[in-house]
C-alpha cells in the first residue's frame, strides 16, 4: 500500500493488484529486485533484439513491418470500411515470408513424408457398395482440382522439374505470453495439407510452422482514434 500511495497518483487500484501477481510468481526472487535498474535492462534488451540470438532476428528470416489498423469508433457511422474519416494506429508485426516456409518445409527431411501427388479414396463395404470417403487434404477434390491446373500450364523447353501444389492450412488464437501478468498477441500458424493429420497432429512432428506474431490493440487505442491520411487500402 506504502507503494501505492506513494510517488505518482497515476496508478490504479487495478495496477496494484496486477503488480501482486508479478510478486506472488514462483519465478519471482526478492534478492533480484534490489538491484534492479530500468536503464540496465532496458539497454540488456535492446542488445538482445539486435543480437544473431534473437529467434525473431532477420537471419532467422524473420520480418518487422508497420501496418495501420482502422479503428472504427463507437457509436459513430461510417460510409464504408475505406472512410478516410475512421482512425487508424500503428502497429508493428514480426512475420516470416511464406515462400521462405515453403521452401524450408520441403527441403526438411520431414517432407518426405509429404503426399505429393493427390489421389482419391473409395471404401468398398462389405455388401459390394463403394463409398467415396473425405478424409484428408490430399485427396480433396479441391485439390485434386487445383493440381490438375498446374500441371496443365505451359511449360519452357528446358523445363523438367517437377510440379506439385503446397496446401497451407493456416490458423490462429490468442496466446498467454508469461505465467503472470496479461501479455498477450495472436500468432499466427501454418500446417502443410500434404502431411497426414495423424502426423500434424503429434506435438512431436514439429509440424506447425510460425508465420507471424499479431500485438493486441492496446487498451487505450480509444485515445488514438485519429483520422487517417492518405489511406488508400
Amino acid at each position: 500500500m506504502c507503494w501505492h500511495y506513494s510517488g505518482s497518483n497515476e496508478k490504479s487500484v487495478a495496477e496494484l493488484t496486477r503488480l501482486t501477481s508479478f510478486t506472488s510468481d514462483a519465478l519471482f526472487n526478492p534478492a533480484e529486485s534490489g538491484r534492479f535498474s530500468h536503464e540496465r535492462e532496458r539497454r540488456l534488451l535492446g542488445d538482445f533484439l539486435q543480437n544473431d540470438s534473437n529467434p525473431f532476428h532477420a537471419n532467422h528470416g524473420w520480418y518487422r513491418s508497420t501496418v495501420q489498423v482502422r479503428l472504427p469508433k463507437e457509436k459513430m457511422k461510417f460510409t464504408s470500411e475505406m472512410d478516410p474519416s475512421i482512425g487508424t494506429i500503428k502497429v508493428d508485426v514480426h512475420h516470416r515470408l511464406l515462400t521462405d516456409i515453403i521452401k524450408s518445409a520441403f527441403a526438411d527431411a520431414a517432407a518426405s513424408n509429404f503426399y505429393m501427388t493427390p489421389f482419391e479414396e473409395y471404401w468398398e463395404k462389405s455388401d459390394g457398395r463403394t463409398v467415396k470417403v473425405y478424409s484428408e487434404v490430399y485427396s480433396s477434390p479441391e485439390m485434386l482440382r487445383v493440381y490438375q491446373d498446374v500441371h496443365s500450364l505451359p511449360r519452357e523447353a528446358s523445363d523438367d522439374l517437377e510440379r506439385t501444389v503446397a496446401s497451407l492450412m493456416l490458423w490462429s488464437d490468442a496466446t498467454q505470453l508469461a505465467n503472470f501478468g496479461d501479455a498477450s498477441l495472436w500468432p499466427i500458424y501454418l500446417y502443410f495439407g500434404n502431411q497426414s493429420k495423424y502426423t500434424r497432429g503429434r506435438p512431436t512432428a514439429s509440424a506447425c510452422h510460425h508465420v507471424a506474431y499479431i500485438p493486441t490493440v492496446p487498451s487505450h487505442s480509444n485515445y488514438l482514434h485519429t483520422p487517417c491520411t492518405n489511406c488508400s487500402a
